[in-house]
């Protein structure tokens, strides 16, 4: 899997102006959310607690507010759109070079390849690579610079207490690990059924006049309701292992830390006062910490999805059954003689004779 991670990020090289500046916005981005609970903290406790709410200052701190959040809204959009047309332009090129590899394939690899599961490959495979570049690449980058961002601003509020909630990132690198390790079976199963299935439905509608003449309705219509029974059973075993362990798992972890972080400040009440504001801000920022987890963790799934079908895209392009080139340049012309075919047969694979 790290050769075609590394295989589809090469795709992105020509694009590396464009992505820089994407980021910077996602940088500014993610400054302006961090910065949000800091101010509502200097709110709680310098106005609201004392209740020393001066007009002046408490309007400064509300402006200050309002212009981050608007600011981040705006830098988010900007963002957002700079990586959806440098995933879309990838993309584009990615199925120029798929179309143009089949129109150089040799007439050996159709022979033993279903039309249907080309098609899948083109079409599904391809699709499955997009949603990699425009919803898991972009959520990626946004969460792990999001994730930094809350934790350096988690070290300011409270170093020891940041201390603990970073010893819960193995657990939760361990939940990803596992889910990526079981997940990357299913959907080798998944994508080979979808393949199947387009096949059959190729194969079936082309030649629709020999299996009505044959009366092989009944035949066909039982192979194509098991290969659909088994791309049903793989993906029930996908729903199950993505309804225990990516939301609910994350839950449970975040329901730990959030006992954990009241714990600690409630038994650190004891021997001195804690303010309402650390509290609220260290809270929130806490929540902020699993947003961005949570949102990798739905993403992982369209991952999975999207490296299996580049697997798969990537084999067609390696493909070595090419077309024979032209020979020469020359035009003959047969101006007289007798042609005779005797005993004559062809076989692509040595095997199974497609002429006699």
């Amino acid at each position: 899997m790290e050769k075609i991670v590394k295989r589809l990020l090469a795709y992105l090289k020509p694009h590396s102006k464009e992505l820089s500046l994407a980021f910077l916005f996602l940088l500014l981005a993610t400054a302006a959310d961090v910065a949000g609970p800091v101010l509502i903290k200097q709110f709680i406790d310098k106005f609201l607690v004392p209740l020393k709410l001066e007009a002046k200052p408490v309007l400064l701190l509300g402006f200050s507010y309002l212009g981050l959040i608007i600011l981040s809204s705006s830098l988010h959009y900007f963002q957002l759109v700079r990586f959806n047309q440098i995933a879309l332009k990838v993309i584009q090129q990615l199925r120029v070079e798929v179309f143009a590899k089949v129109q150089h394939l040799g007439l050996a690899f159709f022979d033993k390849t279903p039309a249907g599961s080309l098609v899948s490959k083109i079409t599904n495979d391809t699709e499955a690579i997009k949603d990699l570049f425009v919803s898991v690449l972009s959520t990626f980058i946004q969460s792990i610079v999001f994730f930094i961002g809350v934790f350096i601003a988690m070290f300011s509020i409270n170093a020891s207490l940041a201390t603990l909630c970073l010893m819960l990132l193995p657990i939760i690198l361990f939940l990803m690990h596992l889910y990526r390790k079981l997940s990357s079976k299913v959907y080798r199963v998944l994508r080979k059924k979808l393949g199947q299935i387009n096949a059959q439905l190729n194969e079936s509608l082309q030649g629709m006049n020999i299996i009505q003449v044959m009366g092989q309705q009944k035949r066909l219509r039982s192979e194509f309701g098991q290969t659909n029974q088994d791309y049903y059973l793989a993906s029930l075993r996908n729903i199950r292992l993505t309804s225990l362990l990516l939301r609910p798992a994350v839950d449970l972890v975040y329901t730990l830390s959030l006992v954990l972080v009241l714990s600690f400040f409630g038994i650190k009440s004891l021997s001195g006062a804690i303010t309402i504001g650390t509290l609220y801000a260290f809270i929130n920022y806490l929540e902020r910490f699993f947003e961005p987890v949570n949102m990798i963790m739905m993403r992982l799934s369209q991952l999975q999805q999207a490296l299996v079908a580049a697997e798969r895209v990537f084999e067609l392009l390696d493909e070595k059954l090419v077309a024979p080139p032209q020979v020469g340049c020359e035009q003959p012309v047969i101006k007289e003689g007798l042609v005779e075919f005797k005993n004559v047969s062809f076989s692509y694979d040595g095997k199974v004779e497609v002429l006699k």
